[in-house]
């Protein structure tokens, strides 16, 4: 791509042997205003780290308008990208006029020396951010939205080709927030700054970004203009819930937003679910039927099994078995009257052995009485019984109108309809 400022060419990044950015490249141009979002621990802060040289790619380079960033010297970096990190901590009893004047010390070379230019440069950055006032405050005495303003001021004094804001902005009141966005929006379109915003607010990401860059799990997911990637479809998937996408009916604005419902409704009107788990695959079904008002049953589990603990703490009737034992009659006679006082019975993916293939004969039951069955997808894979006898269970209880499930969200959705 010409007039490239930032490449990422088949990028590996971590810490410690884990891999965060995985086999990631795409390219931004000079001059463009991007947005990086996804939720969190996606790579959006590490991607920041390994594009400013903090970070060394495992695998891959980064360039830096045209140059490898690992092999550009550091007065040079600064020069061309200026980052604004969540969170700064001064070692040092600096002033926040010290730490604006760090910002052009750094771009223009420790043996210079600053001109009377570059403290024009500097007192512009402080008014730009409104922290003039601020400038004889020491730094660790502010507030943290005063704090980020300096900060911001100071990668502002260094008039860099490309600024990068990690979540920069999400601890200013609204009224600085929309005033450093029109700072960033100006310096964008007259300087022909490249700008990359990490934001959680898809909807003011929408508001101000020319382009969108959606990561989930360390690989992009939607690339390109807001109303291309802002789509429920896509947002479902990588957030792992339901969101609302809409268009503002005066500005045309797009305007993301969950869907918080249930909370208001009669008692009763949420049906019960028995689930059953094993081995750590019922928890987070527990969790999100809870959230949603749903009342939740389960078992057959095994004491001391994290799916009992989780149960126990969230007040989840469970019907229980010794640890590492069979399930017996007694315990799956209890689950069967627990599992017929529900409307739906959900299978997680939890895996089978003889020792608990028993608990898909509640799924039988439950669908001979005409009630709603669901069993995650790839049973087989889970199956360690002889001759595959629960893969086999879950094939005829679908072929008898059961349904699969294979994400979280899709089930929900589902189950709420």
């Amino acid at each position: 791509m010409e007039n490239a400022a930032l490449t990422f060419d088949r990028v590996k990044a971590g810490y410690k042997g884990r891999i965060v950015l995985d086999d990631l490249s795409f390219q931004i141009r000079e001059g463009e205003f991007i947005s990086l979002i996804g939720p969190n621990g996606c790579g959006k802060s590490t991607l920041l780290k390994t594009a400013a040289a903090l970070l060394k790619p495992v695998e891959g380079s980064v360039c830096l308008f045209g140059k490898n960033v690992r092999s550009m010297r550091p007065v040079s970096r600064a020069r061309h990208i200026g980052v604004v990190p969540q969170k700064v901590e001064s070692p040092m009893a600096y002033t926040a006029g010290q730490i604006v004047m760090n910002g052009r010390t750094a771009a223009s070379g420790l043996l210079r020396g600053l001109r009377e230019a570059d403290y024009v440069v500097i007192e512009r950055s402080m008014i730009y951010t409104d922290v003039l006032y601020l400038k004889d405050r020491y730094f660790m005495e502010l507030s943290g939205g005063e704090q980020q303003r300096v900060i911001l001021a100071m990668v502002l004094a260094q008039e860099p080709r490309i600024i990068m804001l990690d979540e920069s902005i999400s601890h200013l009141d609204i009224n600085h927030r929309y005033e450093v966005l029109r700072i960033l929006k100006r310096i964008n379109r007259e300087q022909q700054m490249t700008v990359v915003l990490v934001s959680h607010d898809l909807s003011l990401s929408a508001e101000v970004a020319d382009r969108l860059i959606l990561m989930d799990n360390g690989r992009i997911a939607g690339d390109g203009t807001p109303e291309e990637v802002l789509r429920p479809d896509i947002l479902d998937g990588v957030y792992n819930c339901e969101l609302r996408v809409q268009n503002d009916p005066l500005t045309g604005a797009i305007h993301v937003s969950g869907i918080f419902e249930g909370f208001n409704d009669s008692p009763g009107k949420h049906k019960t679910v028995h689930v059953v788990a094993g081995g750590g695959t019922g928890i987070e079904l527990y969790r999100r039927f809870a959230l949603y008002g749903f009342r939740v049953t389960t078992g057959v589990l095994n004491k001391m099994d994290s799916d009992a603990e989780a149960a126990q703490a969230l007040g989840v009737d469970a019907v229980l078995e010794k640890p590492f034992s069979a399930v017996g009659d007694e315990p799956y006679r209890k689950a069967a009257e627990m599992a017929g006082k529900a409307e739906v019975l959900v299978v997680s993916d939890a895996p089978f052995g003889p020792g608990n293939l028993i608990n898909l004969r509640l799924a039988e039951e439950a669908l001979a009485a005409g009630k709603e069955v669901w069993i995650a997808g790839g049973i087989a894979e889970r199956d360690y019984t002889d001759g595959k006898q629960a893969a086999k269970a879950a094939e005829k209880l679908i072929a008898e109108g059961a349904r699969t499930w294979t994400n979280l969200r899709d089930l929900m959705k589902n189950l709420k309809g």
